[in-house]
């Protein structure tokens, strides 16, 4: 009996262990990323109207999942701009068209792609671009509380961009 005893517990716990390092396993990340400077990947190009916006987010994460993507890692900030609400920073006016122009109803697209991503099973994360400030050397299409009018002297230029500079220290704050 004792025996039984000893083989059975030493047999509940290898398979514990076994069944412990199985369960402890995370799944392989396959990920895409989505580009929205320019237009690239998402949205199909700028408009106020959301329903616009959520359906091509719906197709592109739709597509991406029966691919066997299980993250989307999206791009938010792309230039010192947002595709969320903001008080620091300007809306993106590769979503809206205008910088500084909110979509109409209050729409949050960061909140929607979070929700439509996990709704499909998939992990979402949000990439910001911690530098670059401005894409094209063109500064028409700045909105006037974009930090680039607010604080000129904190951005280097390098080709027809401009960034952040990170040897300045009040940029670094």
């Amino acid at each position: 009996m004792r025996q039984l005893f000893l083989f059975l517990s030493t047999f509940f716990f290898i398979t514990g262990l076994f069944a412990g390092n199985q369960d402890s396993v995370k799944p392989e990340m396959r990920a895409v990323w989505v580009a929205t400077i320019g237009n690239i990947d998402w949205p199909d190009g700028p408009t106020t109207d959301p329903e616009k916006h959520k359906a091509a987010f719906i197709r592109l994460a739709e597509t991406h999942r029966k691919n066997g993507i299980n993250t989307l890692v999206v791009q938010i900030r792309p230039c010192s701009d947002a595709f969320y609400p903001s008080t620091l920073e300007p809306w993106s006016h590769w979503l809206t068209g205008k910088q500084g122009t909110a979509p109409a109803n209050g729409f949050d697209p960061l909140a929607f792609m979070i929700e439509e991503t996990h709704k499909r099973g998939m992990e979402f994360h949000a990439w910001m671009n911690p530098y670059r400030a401005m894409h094209v050397l063109n500064n028409g299409y700045l909105a006037p509380n974009h930090i680039i009018r607010q604080h000129p002297e904190w951005f280097v230029t390098y080709g027809d961009k401009r960034y952040f500079d990170p040897g300045n220290k009040n940029a670094q704050a």
